[in-house]
């Protein structure tokens, strides 16, 4: 067994024990919180991860997916009335998959420079959308408050225990899925056309459409933490939509290492740590995550995880 499935097993269980470990204490819910947001935005940054590690595209736009989700669930609880939440997060993986496969259909008919730019271009249009929207469905800069959805499968998600343990269970999910579908044949054609797209178009393969379907993959798991971050923190505000939270996926999943899935979880895991704890010492936290980034990317510029698991190689 390789020390990198002892460690997964050893940190999944970790997870497992933690909020009953905290039970009665004054941290638990803190730290159930902020566990639940290192999970989150591990979904987010693997759903990043899988277009730019896998395919190659690297996308500065990832938020219009994050964004969509998260307005998508708002609309339907506040607006709409509907408080099922299996229905809200199906409607909001929808809208996220349509966003994606329009936004794939434009990228991946660019050069790889234009990829940045398409991508980065779309998530600010969305942004301005929901910031000036004239008929005040999105609430405008103040975003929409009272996400609020009904219990999943008798499950009270409004309790953050509860909570926690869907969301570690949708993250184990999201993993397990993209490692399938990165070893299925449709991953091995991304792998090729990441490593050698002409070779691949040569072969016979669609590479536009292998690429339009990528970004949809990668919106669908996007959208699907953009919906639980709503969930968690009860709003969808216009910064979902922003370049900030575009840059987030980058910054996590090349921190924790890209073309392996589990490196941007570790790379949420630490930036979220250090600005919890930093934030309360220093106002100027993000100097120093700055400044480990720069350093990191000098010095490990594959991130952490080969560091930590040398046997693989770019695989999950």
């Amino acid at each position: 067994m390789s020390r990198r499935v002892v460690v997964g097993a050893v940190l999944l269980a970790a997870a497992l024990v933690l909020p009953l470990a905290l039970a009665g204490t004054r941290y638990a819910s803190y730290v159930e919180h902020v566990v639940v947001q290192m999970m989150l935005m591990g979904l987010y940054a693997m759903a990043w991860d899988f277009l730019n590690g896998y395919v190659g595209m690297f996308s500065f736009g990832h938020a219009a997916f994050f964004g969509t989700g998260a307005y998508a669930a708002a609309i339907l609880v506040v607006r709409g009335g509907v408080t099922s939440a299996p229905v809200v997060l199906l409607a909001a993986l929808a809208a996220s998959v349509v966003v994606g496969t329009i936004v794939g259909f434009l990228a991946a008919r660019v050069g790889s420079v234009a990829i940045f730019l398409v991508t980065f271009a779309c998530a600010e249009a969305l942004y301005l959308l929901v910031l000036t929207d004239p008929r005040g469905v999105t609430n405008g800069d103040n975003g929409l408050p009272g996400v609020v959805p009904a219990p999943i499968l008798g499950v009270d998600v409004t309790r953050q225990l509860p909570f926690y343990y869907v969301v570690l269970v949708v993250v184990v999910l999201a993993y397990v899925a993209l490692v399938a579908i990165t070893r299925s044949q449709f991953g091995q054609v991304l792998l090729g056309i990441r490593e050698n797209e002409v070779r691949v178009r040569f072969a016979g393969y669609h590479v536009e459409q292998y690429k339009t379907a990528a970004v949809a993959v990668s919106a669908f798991f996007a959208g699907l933490a953009g919906a639980l971050n709503a969930f968690q923190e009860r709003i969808a505000s216009p910064e979902t939509l922003g370049w900030a939270v575009s840059g987030d996926a980058v910054l996590y999943a090349t921190l924790g290492g890209t073309g392996t899935l589990l490196g941007p979880i570790l790379g949420a895991g630490i930036v979220i740590i250090a600005r919890e704890v930093l934030s309360d010492v220093f106002r100027s936290w993000l100097i120093f995550i700055g400044a480990t980034y720069i350093v990191l990317v000098f010095f490990l510029p594959n991130g952490l995880y080969p560091v930590l698991f040398p046997e693989r190689r770019r695989r999950p």
